[in-house]
């Protein structure tokens, strides 16, 4: 088998130019995906140069099947990638919408989970479990104050199975009674700058809730049994 890592790579770098000139054009699905498909075929060119071919479009999955362990960082952001495989493509991604409309500019805008690192030294932090939790009940608990119209809140993911290391971030699901925007857009209205380390809201309304809890798919059936939920009314 010919190693080609350094094609491999060099075209990793090239969608990743291209998701970062679609992100500047306006066009968020796009380089959502093109970000998605840049970290494939980094992690592709990592196989090769370890002399191993790889198949597959999952970067966790590609991430996962290294003779070496990835960091958590990694782990987490080959998730999120992911999940943009095919709804930053196809219409029917999505409850409603087309796929540009969808794709949030937040998402495509939204930075990556960096450590902090101190001005004087090389030394890399990231807050506790303790004080991330900590952290994260006290806006809950604001939050629920200042939305009548909230109806639940809670957290899933790393966080909430006991699995989270250092660059995770939160992932947050919000049930509202209802909402005349979008789903993609409804996060935006949430302070969730003010929380210990960067999140992902989803918010959906309760009919949208009703109608997923119905549905029997994978990402329905983690929210079903990984969601800790910080409210309820």
């Amino acid at each position: 088998m010919p190693n080609r890592a350094q094609d491999w790579f060099l075209q990793a770098e090239h969608d990743l130019r291209h998701a970062r000139r679609a992100r500047e054009g306006g066009d968020h699905d796009w380089a959502c995906f093109a970000a998605q498909q840049a970290a494939e075929k980094a992690v592709k060119a990592l196989h090769q140069a370890r002399g191993q071919e790889a198949w597959g479009h999952s970067v966790l999955r590609l991430l996962e099947a290294l003779p070496v362990s990835a960091p958590n960082l990694l782990i987490e952001k080959a998730r999120s990638l992911d999940a943009f495989y095919v709804p930053a493509r196809y219409p029917n991604g999505h409850f409603t919408g087309r796929r540009s409309s969808t794709t949030a500019r937040c998402r495509a805008n939204r930075r990556s989970a960096m450590p902090v690192t101190s001005s004087n030294s090389f030394v890399k932090r990231w807050p506790t479990r303790d004080a991330v939790l900590a952290g994260l009940r006290r806006w809950a608990a604001a939050e629920a104050e200042a939305r009548p119209d909230l109806r639940a809140l809670g957290y899933f993911g790393s966080y909430a199975r006991g699995d989270e290391g250092f660059g995770s971030d939160l992932d947050l699901v919000a049930v509202v009674a209802d909402s005349p925007r979008p789903l993609a857009e409804r996060a935006g209205d949430w302070k969730t700058e003010r929380l210990p380390v960067p999140a992902d809201l989803l918010v959906y309304t309760a009919e949208e809730w009703k109608s997923l809890c119905r549905r029997d798919n994978r990402f329905a059936r983690v929210l079903a049994t990984e969601t800790v939920w910080l409210f309820r009314r």
